[in-house]
């Protein structure tokens, strides 16, 4: 459901935009982020990082301009980064729409978000928006992704997972990341190669991950899952869609045993949202609620980061947050 931004600049034409690019995503790099149209706006308050320690200034930069909009250009961990950032800061829940551009690599959360435009058609809808009164813009709301750890850390993001996402993850980034075809497609592959690992039981996709879960306080049957994942994304990589049944809560959450039966002949029904057609006794589940304890000794992954905080984990929604929908504004 769309809707359209407002604040005190609601009425005067055009808008404050701050913009946040990582000079080391896909896009940006040689120096290619000054090519981007978003850029170059007149008036636009431009950050730019090159590690995570600049984070922090060019956070303080970019929130002292009172933006109307905050602009994200670079990939899924980079938005990752910032939503961790404001999280820690405690104002995660107090910023401006946040416009995601697909600048990185996969880009997951900006094509789910935004909309499943590439970056350049994206920059021009957002510069063609600029010029036009924040109220007119269009939104959608959506609750990321809060992980605290054990040690009090905390994380926010789109997409979280353990198991055999994480190795999945690994691979990708050691054998994919950098190729040409790296992307999506990419991202495809090491799914495919993941699931091969699955039933072939190879390293190493070959083991399972113990786990507790409880999924708002009831626990779950399973002690070990092949892969587990939570989301508040409606939509992954390749428009997978891996959650169905009728509970309700904003926190997706699919999981598998550690032995699926028939894995690779169920597995595009799992991916497209036809789980219905894998559940039951064959060791695939997923539902939804409001908050997720996850009792764990591994490395755990979010939106394509591996993070090695310790558990048990606790995972919950946070309240909606605005995104500029630059797939309707284009017009």
């Amino acid at each position: 459901m769309h809707e359209c931004a407002s604040g005190p600049e609601a009425s005067s034409v055009g808008c404050r935009l701050a913009l946040l690019s990582n000079a080391l995503s896909r896009s940006n790099r040689g120096g290619r982020w000054r090519e981007h149209p978003v850029a170059q706006v007149q008036g636009v308050t431009h950050a730019l990082t090159h590690s995570l320690d600049d984070l922090p200034a060019a956070l303080d930069t970019l929130l002292a301009s009172q933006p109307d909009v905050l602009a994200v250009n670079g990939g899924d961990g980079t938005l990752q980064t910032l939503l961790t950032a404001c999280l820690r800061r405690g104002v995660l829940e107090q910023l401006p729409p946040l416009a995601v551009l697909a600048g990185g690599t996969t880009n997951m959360s900006a094509r789910d978000l935004s909309g499943p435009v590439g970056w350049r058609r994206a920059e021009r809808a957002l510069v063609a928006l600029v010029a036009r009164p924040p109220a007119t813009w269009p939104l959608v709301r959506r609750p990321v992704v809060q992980v605290e750890a054990a040690d009090g850390s905390l994380f926010a993001g789109l997409f979280f997972g353990l198991g055999n996402l994480v190795r999945g993850v690994e691979f990708w980034q050691r054998t994919l990341r950098e190729n040409p075809g790296a992307g999506e497609w990419g991202v495809g592959a090491a799914v495919t190669r993941t699931a091969w690992g699955i039933v072939r039981r190879e390293p190493p996709f070959e083991g399972a991950t113990r786990v507790q879960l409880h999924l708002d306080g009831a626990a779950l049957a399973q002690t070990e899952t092949s892969a587990l994942m939570v989301t508040t994304l409606e939509r992954l990589v390749l428009g997978m869609r891996p959650y169905w049944g009728n509970t309700t809560g904003p926190l997706a959450c699919t999981w598998m045993d550690a032995t699926p039966r028939q894995f690779l002949l169920r597995l595009p029904f799992l991916l497209w949202g036809q789980g219905e057609r894998v559940a039951g006794d064959a060791g695939y589940h997923s539902a939804r609620g409001s908050a997720l304890r996850v009792e764990l000794d591994e490395p755990w992954l979010l939106d394509g980061e591996v993070v090695r905080a310790p558990g048990p984990l606790a995972i919950s929604a946070t309240r909606p947050l605005r995104f500029v929908d630059l797939q309707g504004g284009r017009g």
